[in-house]
């Protein structure tokens, strides 16, 4: 139970969080205004850098100022100032007196990670993004205030800049500052994120879960949250006899120094354990919908992430789930605000936005539409401006107008541009494909699985499915039927013979594991950042990624 201290503590946090949702819905009801004043943030942050002085950005005042005065750029073409700062130039990309904290890391599309600066400006950008969506989610699940809550970070410090400055991940930095009164609630601390084998997070922070009244789980992949519970239910024994005797467990924390901080606290739950022993007879497993009360879980639920929801469900059981949002390293884009949809309200106070029509996407240069020129059904790839000092950045994410909220839209995500596969004029998407197959499994009343999509020459061409079980003829075919509901140009292409029939190829257990690691290593990746590629879109390309050859092992 929560003490004196600790409700007279959330008393006063929830009086600032009200505040920060009452400005919110302002900026909503007064978008312009609110983009105009980021605008002159930024140009205030970076306007009398190299880069702002090349632009002229001390002209710059309304957003049609500075789309007259600053092309577009893609992460490749701002490297270069990117690099000068991450040397130690902050002047390349920033004005007098400003502090770079740290460079959040995300995989680029080379193979060279992306490095974002990170201001103190951009760190009360982003995290009062987090807070908006936060209050609005613990208005809507009162129930879950004041327990415990599951959440995953990793290191703000994974590395160091030739200048000394820390690099890592941005959720690192939030947790290292989190207000101490949130950090109670936290099941484990920030230095988890310092155990370099990923089983070993996973363990302790489901061990330091197990035994606290978690209200919620928070993470941006779910992916995430399947490996906690995974772990937890395969650890079992290890989980339950630690519980009873009040320790964590040296073969999944073995430096000692992390083990004596990790460990703080811990002590003899015999009651529990004996109820963890009985749920997991009782069940034949042991799963959070078994030992927590959960309210909801928030992750993202958009684009290709959406097919790990019914595996969620299995795990964690029939609960609300709230998007946490288009979210990037590069800044904020959306905050939900409804539970069990991906779409979500564009956050007029995180960045300055523009909108370039998915139609013009390898145009070579994009018409932009600001927030209030969009139509409704449309998809567009959105371009920010912000206090990291990326201006009129593309960050290739594409959205879909679903509505408005008043005047200002409400955003969908569906895929990363470029991501999006042709051999015969298809023009087939990650989104379409994890659609398909969403579909066909809950209409045979199948669970999810594993797999990849690729296309493959031959006469004619055809796509390819990769999964670790053999699937039957009939799932196949319904996908390859669903394909062309989605995607109506692939039905006029299967119609026309231009695309063969789908086919499926088995692999070894293990391999899209497999894949997955490399991926993330090779992308510079964080656990949370990654998100595996459900399609690829070149020939030949699964092979590569999967460590294959060519020949399907079944031979079909």
């Amino acid at each position: 139970m929560p003490t004196a201290i600790e409700w007279l503590a959330a008393a006063i946090a929830k009086l600032h969080a009200d505040r920060v949702y009452r400005r919110f819905l302002k900026a909503l009801q007064h978008p312009e205004e609110a983009q105009v004043r980021i605008l002159r943030q930024v140009v205030e942050v970076v306007g009398t850098s190299d880069f702002g002085r090349c632009y002229r950005l001390d002209r710059v005042r309304t957003p049609q100022d500075l789309r007259r005065a600053v092309p577009l750029h893609t992460y490749e073409e701002l490297r270069p100032w990117v690099q000068r700062v991450f040397a130690g130039e902050l002047s390349a990309l920033f004005s007098p007196g400003k502090r770079v904290m740290m460079f959040a890391t995300t995989s680029g599309t080379t193979a060279r990670p992306k490095f974002i600066p990170v201001t103190p400006q951009f760190v009360q950008d982003y995290r009062r993004g987090w807070n908006t969506f936060g209050v609005k989610l613990l208005r809507d699940h009162p129930e879950a205030v004041l327990r415990a809550i599951i959440q995953c970070s990793g290191r703000h410090d994974a590395g160091v800049s030739p200048a000394g400055i820390p690099y890592g991940a941005i959720t690192g930095l939030l947790a290292q500052t989190q207000k101490r009164i949130v950090r109670r609630f936290y099941v484990a601390p920030p230095q988890v994120a310092y155990l370099p084998d990923a089983c070993a997070r996973y363990y302790t922070i489901m061990r330091l879960g197990i035994v606290r009244d978690v209200g919620f789980a928070v993470t941006a992949n779910p992916a995430t949250l399947i490996q906690l519970a995974r772990t937890a239910d395969r650890e079992s024994e290890a989980m339950i006899r630690d519980v009873y005797d009040g320790t964590l467990s040296r073969q999944f924390v073995s430096d000692p120094a992390l083990h004596r901080l990790l460990s703080t606290g811990l002590r003899p739950a015999r009651e529990r354990a004996a109820e963890l022993e009985r749920l997991r007879a009782n069940h034949g497993s042991l799963r959070p919908r078994h030992y927590w009360n959960l309210a909801f879980l928030a992750c993202w639920t958009g684009g290709s992430m959406s097919h790990y929801l019914p595996t969620l469900r299995d795990w964690y059981g029939e609960l609300p789930v709230r998007d946490i949002g288009l979210l990037a390293s590069e800044g904020r884009v959306t905050i939900p605000l409804q539970d069990n949809t991906p779409a979500g309200v564009l956050d007029v106070q995180s960045a300055l936005f523009e909108f370039i029509p998915v139609e013009q996407a390898t145009a070579r240069e994009p018409q932009t539409l600001l927030w209030n020129e969009l139509e409704c059904g449309r998809d567009y790839i959105v371009v920010l401006t912000n206090t990291a000092g990326l201006v009129r950045y593309r960050l290739e994410d594409v959205v879909r107008v679903q509505g408005w909220l008043g005047s200002v839209p409400v955003l969908k995500f569906l895929y990363r541009a470029g991501r999006v596969a042709s051999v015969a004029g298809e023009k087939l998407t990650e989104n379409q494909v994890v659609e398909a197959v969403c579909r066909v499994c809950s209409r045979l009343g199948m669970r999810p699985f594993d797999f990849v999509l690729a296309p493959v020459w031959d006469d004619p061409p055809y796509y390819r499915l990769t999964c670790e079980v053999e699937p039957q003829a009939q799932l196949v075919a319904e996908i390859d039927r669903e394909l062309g509901e989605v995607n109506e140009e692939y039905a006029s292409r299967r119609k026309s013979l231009r695309l063969g029939s789908l086919r499926a190829r088995v692999v070894l257990e293990g391999t899209i594991a497999g894949m997955d690691r490399r991926l993330a290593q090779q992308r510079g990746s964080t656990a949370e950042q990654y998100k595996r590629p459900c399609l690829f879109t070149e020939p030949g390309a699964d092979d590569a990624a999967l460590g294959v050859a060519g020949a399907n092992r079944q031979g079909r």
